[in-house]
């Protein structure tokens, strides 16, 4: 569980079980909600109320967000990765395939093709590599990528604050940092080695960003490792926390399901799409003000239907191996694309134009840039 919570895991279990029906409609009624009402809105009880919390949801997602879906894509830089996660296609002893760390130019033609797009907000996402991305490489890659989009958001490994704050003068808004889970014994068991293995430290990113100015903490857990609703729990009170924390940043929420890798790994935990739209829902309904993406690891139906009642974000014609949108001009064919590394695995391979056409076919309105910076 997130450490600062007073209560074990047993503890909410047990508190999950007893939820009651007439809880649930008491924090359905509710304006302002709390932790608890986000235990009352992910039990078991609560699935019977799944059509009255999509209304709810939906008044408060159109309340902060209109009819609106923002939209971006994420930018591989590299691929090579010191850890060894046990889920993750990056994990260092994932032999036998290409890895690759992009040149500026290379940055800067895959930075061009996702513009062309008209995609004005960027993820720069890069394996954990030292070596490799150091805080100077990334304070050369935000000021290269800055002039091109509006907002530019970082998904790498964690820093420290004075890390955080030079990448933020760099150009860098927001962050993602998936904690993978809070249970801490599961954690040690799903990362053996390398740097991600200390919790502690990752734990605390968003709250080094945070205190350097970044204005977008992007929080998350990987469904399918520990019992969902255990970690969604942990994940709200790690959201209250930073809102009390980082009082000036916004919290982003993403709900990430991991999926089976080529070394074996199968997820020991399923998660299906109806606990998805469940916990999605509670959060959107818990947290009103907050962001909330849904990932190209979701069916295309399960996107276009979720960001009309909880998620206000998604990409678009997401690539998820260095050089994926550049890779067709550079005389590389299909089979040694698909020998790259990719950290998961696509469900929705449709283009930006299809995306953008199928929010448009909802009633919905493409937002491709919320704000222009001052500086």
């Amino acid at each position: 569980m997130f450490p600062s919570l007073k209560y074990t895991e047993k503890e909410v279990d047990d508190y999950l079980k007893n939820v009651s029906a007439d809880i649930v409609c008491g924090s359905l009624a509710k304006v302002r909600h709390d932790w608890f009402d986000l235990l009352n809105l992910i039990s078991e009880t609560a699935r019977p109320f799944i059509p009255e919390m999509r209304r709810i949801a939906q008044v408060a997602r159109r309340r902060y967000y209109g009819k609106t879906v923002s939209v971006y894509a994420p930018l591989y830089i590299g691929n090579t990765c010191i850890n060894a996660c046990l889920y993750c296609d990056f994990r260092r002893q994932h032999t036998g395939t290409m890895r690759r760390n992009l040149t500026l130019d290379e940055i800067r033609a895959e930075a061009n093709a996702i513009r062309r797009t008209g995609i004005d907000s960027l993820l720069v996402v890069a394996g954990e590599d030292p070596k490799v991305n150091t805080i100077a490489h990334l304070i050369e890659v935000g000021k290269l990528l800055k002039p091109m989009f509006s907002y530019l958001a970082l998904e790498v490994a964690p820093q420290t604050e004075e890390g955080y704050r030079q990448l933020f003068m760099a150009g860098y808004e927001g962050l993602t940092c998936f904690q993978e889970t809070y249970d801490q014994t599961l954690y040690r068991e799903m990362h053996p080695a390398g740097p991600k293995a200390d919790y502690a430290w990752r734990l605390n990113t968003q709250l080094r960003a945070g205190r350097a100015g970044f204005r977008v903490l992007g929080c998350a857990f990987l469904l399918g490792l520990g019992t969902w609703q255990r970690e969604a729990a942990s994940l709200a009170a790690h959201a209250f926390y930073l809102m009390r924390e980082c009082w000036e940043a916004k919290v982003q929420f993403a709900f990430p399901r991991i999926c089976s890798v080529d070394g074996g790994f199968v997820p020991p935990c399923e998660v299906c799409e109806d606990d998805m739209e469940q916990m999605m829902l509670a959060f959107r309904i818990v947290f009103p003000q907050c962001c909330m993406t849904v990932s190209t690891r979701e069916a295309p139906k399960f996107r276009d239907f979720i960001v009309q009642t909880a998620a206000d974000n998604m990409s678009a014609g997401s690539r998820v191996t260095p050089g994926g949108y550049t890779v067709s001009k550079q005389g590389r064919t299909c089979r040694d694309h698909k020998a790259d590394v990719a950290q998961f695995t696509l469900s929705d391979r449709r283009t930006p134009a299809e995306v953008f056409a199928a929010i448009r076919a909802n009633g919905q309105e493409v937002v491709f840039k919320n704000w222009d910076s001052r500086i």
